[in-house]
């Protein structure tokens, strides 16, 4: 009788593009340059995007937008977000020191800003065009696609 092998490998499908952005804007400002440049309405998340880092829990800013005709969601987030680190060794005059440090969605890509993560269904978003239009903005250093595939913590992409 012959032996089975059974191969369990991580399908979870990431059927969306990633574009990054670089400049160094306040998130509300890159949502206005977004609304007026791709002629979307972007809006504040009522809730942000929380990930647990540095044995706090972190919050990064996020837009989106539904565009129903096309059945193109939008969603654009900041890559970083500052964190207030409690040193519980106490030197002298003060007990307990807090330090200030930077914590990233994607860890791998510290020197993105800003994230827009694009799904469709169909073939009703262009890329090109939107990268070309992203890239001609003058508060925008660049854009670019990233391959999803590559990145190793893709999990904290999975949000709706």
């Amino acid at each position: 009788m012959g032996m089975y092998k059974i191969l369990l490998e991580d399908s979870i499908g990431y059927d969306f593009t990633l574009i990054a952005i670089h400049g160094s804007l306040e998130p509300y400002y890159l949502a206005y340059l977004l609304n007026k440049n791709l002629e979307v309405r972007l809006s504040r998340t009522r809730e942000d995007l929380l990930l647990t880092q540095y044995d706090s829990t972190t919050r990064y800013p996020c837009f989106e937008f539904n565009d129903k005709q096309q059945y193109i969601d939008y969603y654009v987030f900041s890559n970083k977000s500052k964190v207030t680190i409690n040193s519980e060794v106490s030197t002298g005059l003060f007990e307990a020191q807090q330090s200030l440090k930077t914590a990233y969605f994607i860890p791998e890509l510290q020197q993105v800003d800003y994230f827009i993560k694009v799904i469709e269904d169909g073939n009703a978003f262009a890329k090109a065009k939107t990268l070309k239009t992203l890239n001609q903005i003058p508060q925008i250093v660049t854009a670019y696609d990233v391959d999803v595939s590559t990145l190793k913590n893709k999990e904290h992409l999975i949000f709706e």
